[in-house]
């Protein structure tokens, strides 16, 4: 069979190229489109925009002493962003979202440059978009460093190249080759990873003219762009930061080279079900992938560009496995980001091994194509279903903080809030409550919502309109079950803070905040007499009906200690409503304060609001409704006994605290 070029004329077919970069940049774009909605979490409003305050444009290329990397392009971009729509999580979340369409679109350009396949160019920027571990770099506002420096190292190859073309003028190589260069300093100084792009400047350039020897290899243009590197090394150093990389452990170094042997296979794992002990294997399965992408590259006739994408891969992702902890790369898949275009190179080998041999024959060449399209699907659909269980959890936390900034606008002025029991990371939640179906063993699934070093003010005020003074802390008694910010604090002390502080409990399980300060009110119990008591131990002072539309009856009452203990269990409120025949045509359960006032932790003279909200059932007619009250032991279901405030009898232990009326 005779190969055939696949590509059309320029002449007949120039707008192929602007119009494939523009579909893979709005495929891209729309991918992570709800991310718009996002708010700022982890690391933006402390790590970021707090310590931002107090800096300006210069402090960022001058000294890094209160951060710890220098990456001062980032923070002027973030800082001029402030300075122009302040903290309009829309446009940040935009800018993401954009660099992230415009990378995977010059990312499709290069690829085609180098290769000279628009088929080869769609498969490899479909890998890119679509690797499940990219989500993180294109959601999180901090990792706003990995996109961007993805976007300048690849200008930075761009113009290179465009500068190393016969066609143009001794003037445009000039424009072209110092736009390479700003291109290649901003990458520097967005972030440390930015020495890989002086590399990939030499991979460029040797892959378009192969060197005969390295020292014909080293007279090139490329030798300026390597003297930047010990320049940057240099100015690095002298910079001020709080702390320093440095190597760790050997044993280290393997642990920190399995989630990017991951990364380099990722297409095989949801077929493999591997767990995290699996490293031989691992190991294995990337030599195999890696030999059978060689032999795609071999029969492609594109050797050269196969080490091109493995040389990619490995130098972007050395750093990281040099110099991190294995519990910090564990726990960071924005790394995998540039790596990522790499792996993307090497998978998608097949489809230009089917480019170049492909027939004269139209309806074999759609067969070709059809084929390397089935491939390319097989690649990028299973991921989906793993990152956008991610966007799931990234959602919550998102409506987590947000919900925090909201507390903070409605709050009286001169108040302060006091949260407690709020995430530091959350791995499962009511819309997850099994967590993500995760076939990538060495990557973590949940969502960050505040770090342990973060301050809860912060998030307050970033995400809304609010300086309400807040804090937050840990109450271990209600037993969360996740991960909880905050110093601890014990009942008492809980108690305590009441009188002084807006109290908010986060319940994870229901994704709600409860506010504990309308519910527990310490030395709020009334002298008058009750309307009923209970042996469960408590007294029943007030009870307040309102009915809610036509669908919703919200029951408020207000308890007291009082009368004889029962035991050890705390008991379980039931509001019912009967008919005028005595049935029960609705109810609600639940115990005092919504479980968060237990009844060991009462004072004498406390009062305890519970509300119960009761769904009232469709076609209910109209009439006047009986709704009563009382309390059963949880364990075994038994009422306890009931009598009204003067000592009467309560009949079936549920007593009338009035009429729903519905019209």
């Amino acid at each position: 069979m005779t190969a055939n070029n696949t590509e059309p004329s320029p002449s007949r077919a120039w707008w192929i190229t602007p119009l494939s970069m523009l579909a893979v940049a709005i495929l891209a774009f729309l991918l992570y489109s709800r991310a718009l909605d996002f708010a700022f979490f982890n690391d933006d409003p402390t790590g970021h925009f707090a310590w931002m305050e107090t800096k300006s444009y210069a402090d960022y290329f001058l000294s890094s002493a209160d951060y710890g990397y220098y990456r001062p392009v980032v923070f002027a971009v973030l800082q001029s962003l402030v300075d122009t729509v302040a903290y309009n999580t829309h446009v940040f979340h935009t800018l993401l979202l954009g660099l992230n369409a415009a990378n995977t679109a010059l990312l499709w350009f290069l690829v085609k440059r180098l290769s000279g396949s628009n088929l080869y160019a769609w498969a490899a920027a479909l890998i890119f978009v679509f690797c499940p571990f990219s989500y993180e770099a294109v959601i999180y506002v901090a990792s706003l460093t990995h996109p961007l420096l993805l976007f300048w190292l690849l200008l930075t190859l761009l113009f290179y190249q465009q500068a190393r073309c016969r066609e143009e003028s001794s003037r445009h190589r000039f424009f072209f080759y110092s736009a390479a260069m700003v291109t290649m300093i901003l990458g520097l100084l967005t972030h440390e990873n930015g020495l890989f792009i002086p590399l990939a400047l030499v991979g460029i350039e040797w892959l378009e003219v192969p060197p005969k020897g390295l020292k014909e290899g080293l007279q090139r243009p490329f030798l300026p762009y390597l003297i930047l590197i010990p320049v940057f090394l240099l100015i690095r150093w002298s910079i001020p930061k709080n702390s320093e990389q440095a190597a760790p452990a050997l044993s280290a170094w393997f642990s920190n080279l399995m989630p990017f042997l991951q990364t380099l296979v990722y297409p095989l794992l949801p077929l493999l079900h591997l767990t995290a002990e699996n490293t031989t294997a691992l190991i294995l399965l990337s030599l195999l992938v890696l030999f059978l992408t060689f032999l795609a590259a071999w029969w492609a006739r594109a050797r050269a560009l196969w080490l091109f994408g493995l040389a990619w891969f490995v130098f972007s992702s050395l750093p990281a496995i040099l110099f991190l902890s294995p519990a910090y790369l564990y726990g960071s898949p924005r790394l995998h980001y540039l790596p990522a275009a790499g792996v993307a190179m090497l998978w998608a080998m097949p489809v230009l091994a089917l480019a170049r041999h492909m027939p004269a024959v139209t309806r074999e060449r759609l067969a070709y194509t059809a084929v390397a399209l089935v491939y390319t699907l097989a690649i990028i659909l299973p991921p989906t279903f793993f990152f956008n269980c991610e966007l799931d959890f990234y959602e919550e936390t998102s409506r987590i903080v947000r919900r925090m900034g909201e507390l903070g606008e409605e709050a009286p002025p001169g108040s302060s809030l006091l949260f407690v029991n709020l995430p530091v990371f959350f791995s499962s939640y009511a819309g997850h409550p099994d967590g993500c179906p995760n076939p990538y063993p060495w990557t973590p699934v949940g969502a960050v919502v505040i770090p342990d070093y973060a301050n809860a003010y912060d998030f307050v005020r970033f995400n809304g309109d609010s300086l309400t003074p807040a804090t937050a802390v840990t109450i271990a008694d209600y037993a969360p079950g996740w991960n909880t910010y905050g110093d601890p604090l014990d009942p008492e002390q809980l108690r305590k803070r009441l009188g002084s502080n807006l109290i908010y409990v986060f319940d994870l399980v229901k994704g709600e905040f409860f506010n504990l300060s309308t519910a527990w009110l310490p030395e709020g119990a009334s002298s008058a007499d009750p309307l009923a008591k209970f042996d469960a131990g408590l007294r029943l002072n007030s009870a307040v009906i309102d009915q809610v539309g036509a669908k919703e009856a919200v029951v408020t009452l207000t308890w007291q200690k009082g009368g004889n203990e029962a035991g050890d269990f705390s008991p379980v409120v039931f509001v019912h409503i009967y008919d005028e025949a005595g049935q029960l045509v609705a109810q609600d359960d639940g115990t005092p304060g919504s479980g968060f006032v237990p009844i060991g932790w009462w004072g004498d003279q406390d009062a305890v609001i519970d509300t119960h909200t009761i769904t009232l059932p469709e076609g209910l007619g109209a009439g006047s409704y009986n709704v009563a009250v009382g309390l059963y032991n949880p364990v075994t279901g038994e009422r306890y006994t009931a009598v009204s405030g003067d000592g009467t009898a309560v009949a079936d232990n549920a007593f009338i605290i009035g009429q729903l009326v519905l019209p």
